[in-house]
C-alpha cells in the first residue's frame, strides 16, 4: 500500500512541477516573481549585518560544501558496513547535482535583474542548483541521522534539516540570484526525487531482508 501512496504523490508532485515549469517559460509568473524579490529583499544594501549572515550561511548549498559531505557520508556508511544505504545516498546525491545541470540547461532562464545581486552566478536561473542540492542531501542526511536515534529526537532532526532547505531556499531570493518560482521549482524536483530514491531504496531493503530469511 505503501508503493501506491507513494506512487500518488510521485504523480501530484510531477503535475505541479510540469504546471510550474510550463507558467515560468511563458513568463507568466514574472509579475509575482518580481514582487516576491522585493519582498524579501526590501530595502536591504550589501554592507548591512543580515546580507553579510545570509551570504555566509547561503554557502550551506555551496556545490563544493554538499559534495563534500556527500563523500563523508558515504565513507562513514561504507565503514559502517551499511553498503545499501551508501549506494543510495551515492546515487540520490549524485542525481541532484546531475538533475541540477540538465534542468538549468533545459530552461535557461535568465537571473534576476530588478535588485542588485549580492552573489555571483552564472548558471541558468530555473531551477535554483542551491536549493535542490541542499534540500537532497539535507533531508537524506536527516533521514540516515535519525535512523540511528531514539524516536523522541526525529522531531528536532527533521526540524533542523527543514530549516536549513528552507534558509537556503530563501537566501538565494534574498540576494537577488533567483526568483522565488526558481526555489519552488527546486523544492519540488527535490521532493520527487527523493521520494523516488526512498521508494527504491525500501524496496531493495525489503528484497534484502526477504534473501536474508
Amino acid at each position: 500500500m505503501i508503493f501506491v501512496r507513494d506512487h500518488k504523490i510521485l504523480c501530484s508532485i510531477a503535475l505541479l512541477f510540469v504546471m510550474l515549469a510550463l507558467l515560468v517559460s511563458q513568463g507568466l509568473t514574472l509579475t509575482a516573481d518580481e514582487l516576491g524579490v522585493m519582498a524579501v529583499r526590501g530595502g536591504r544594501q550589501a554592507e548591512d549585518l543580515l546580507t553579510t549572515i545570509v551570504a555566509n550561511l547561503t554557502h550551506l548549498g555551496d556545490s563544493i560544501t554538499l559534495a563534500i559531505i556527500a563523500v563523508v557520508t558515504v565513507l562513514i556508511l561504507v565503514w559502517k558496513n551499511q553498503r545499501l544505504a551508501a549506494g543510495w545516498f551515492l546515487l540520490a546525491a549524485s542525481g541532484s547535482f546531475i538533475i541540477t545541470a540538465i534542468s538549468k540547461w533545459l530552461f535557461g532562464r535568465a537571473r534576476p535583474e530588478v535588485v542588485e545581486q549580492f552573489a555571483s552566478a552564472t548558471s541558468g536561473s530555473f531551477p535554483s542548483g542551491h536549493t535542490l542540492r541542499s534540500a537532497v542531501i539535507y533531508a537524506l542526511l536527516a533521514f540516515l541521522v535519525a535512523r540511528t536515534r531514539p524516536n523522541s529526537s526525529n522531531k528536532i532532526i527533521y526540524f533542523l534539516a527543514a530549516a536549513v532547505i528552507i534558509m537556503n531556499g530563501i537566501s538565494r531570493v534574498y540576494l537577488g540570484v533567483h526568483w522565488p518560482t526558481d526555489v519552488i521549482g527546486a523544492w519540488l524536483i527535490a521532493g520527487f526525487w527523493l521520494l523516488l530514491c526512498k521508494n527504491g531504496y525500501d524496496r531493495s531493503c525489503a528484497r534484502r531482508d526477504a534473501e536474508l530469511l
